[in-house]
């Protein structure tokens, strides 16, 4: 009967177990943590995650131009308003571009591109963004107005991401795009206790501005061969804007002209809040936060002229983009830093920093330099 007795049996195992070296429990967790690791990596680049700190910023300020306080609850909902939306933007956009995009070499290690990824999966997940977001403004007890700017955000997105590009209007399309960013701060401002404002409409024309040069120049000018090569029209090829020879690009007067205008408008529509005051600032507040608007602004026209110069270097623009779009938005963040509740003013620049994180500290540190860095364009033979 003592071979019945459970005890040795348990005490050998024990004992077993004991003698196992640590790196036996420890490898399935450092498996999964690897695995996991790769899955984040991954997805954040599905989702075009390091842009997202635009994204999340436009509810977040829309709300603040209505009320400069919002409590957790609005914060936490409309951070996650703008992931919805900003997935559904890039990840649609990506499905439909697919077979440009794999003849692209910027986006030549997408996961979409690679196949890690397959195109019905990134459809189904887009598409569910919007539902998504409408369940979070029902949490949020959103009124009308609020669907209707969450409405106008993802149709206006969807619009966009079907026929950008594919018309011989490319400036309405741009316009189309912007509007859709835009409503994102029209759905923040809708859902605080109030009525829009002065600086909540200005804030919107900033975003459509923005993203109409954004997406109309600098966007145009990087994937200039590729689109001409699928027979697309966007502003820059519409003006005349050719590739040069393989790494130059020639860009005509008109379409200098055409981007220096938005962007002259785009400085207008950053300054008009101060000038006008919107945010009833002390002298020395309204002083410090002009300087801190100027000092980044001083820094885009130099990366600007850059972008767009006539016999411009292909390598210079992209290296050029990253440092532009770093630096205004900062503008825009200290357009309105001293005019935010700090809890408020926290969250907004963790919400731009940290999806620039998964990038690596280095990177991060990179950019950071080459935003305060001259900028020494590439000397190219003709």
């Amino acid at each position: 009967m003592s071979s019945l007795n459970p005890e040795p049996s348990r005490g050998g195992s024990h004992a077993a177990a004991k003698d196992r070296p640590a790196g036996v429990w420890l490898a399935p967790i450092g498996k999964l943590l690897t695995k996991t690791r790769r899955v984040l990596g991954v997805f954040q680049v599905f989702i075009r995650f390091p842009a997202f700190g635009f994204t999340a910023m436009l509810p977040l300020l829309g709300a603040a131009t209505v009320a400069p306080q919002l409590t957790r609850q609005e914060i936490l909902g409309l951070i996650a308003v703008a992931f919805a939306f900003h997935s559904f933007s890039y990840v649609l956009n990506d499905v439909v571009d697919l077979p440009v995009d794999r003849t692209q070499s910027l986006r030549a290690e997408t996961p979409l591109v690679r196949g890690a990824i397959r195109h019905w999966q990134a459809l189904v997940f887009a598409l569910s963004q919007a539902p998504l977001a409408l369940v979070i403004t029902v949490w949020l007890e959103g009124e009308g107005w609020s669907y209707v700017a969450l409405g106008a955000a993802f149709s206006l997105m969807a619009v966009y991401n079907l026929w950008g590009k594919r018309t011989i209007l490319p400036l309405l399309t741009d316009v189309i795009q912007g509007v859709g960013w835009g409503a994102l701060v029209l759905y923040g401002a809708s859902l605080r206790p109030g009525h829009l404002t002065g600086l909540t409409l200005n804030l919107f024309a900033i975003v459509v501005v923005y993203i109409v040069l954004v997406n109309g120049v600098h966007g145009s000018l990087r994937d200039l061969a590729n689109d001409l090569k699928w027979g697309m029209r966007t502003m820059a090829i519409l003006l005349g804007a050719r590739p040069r020879n393989a790494v130059q690009l020639a860009i005509p007067r008109r379409f200098v002209i055409y981007a220096w205008a938005l962007q002259a408008l785009l400085v207008g529509l950053l300054l008009l809040p101060l000038v006008q005051n919107h945010f009833g600032y002390t002298p020395i507040a309204w002083a410090i936060t002009l300087a801190a608007i100027l000092l980044p602004t001083a820094r885009c026209l130099r990366l600007f002229a850059t972008i767009i110069a006539p016999n411009g270097n292909r390598a210079d623009l992209v290296g050029a983009i990253g440092p532009y779009l770093l630096a205004s938005l900062s503008g825009l963040v200290a357009l309105f830093a001293l005019y935010l509740d700090h809890e408020l003013l926290a969250v907004l620049l963790v919400a731009c920093i940290a999806p620039l994180l998964p990038q690596g500290i280095p990177q991060v540190i990179k950019a950071v330099r080459r935003l305060f860095s001259r900028f020494t364009p590439t000397t190219t033979t003709k």
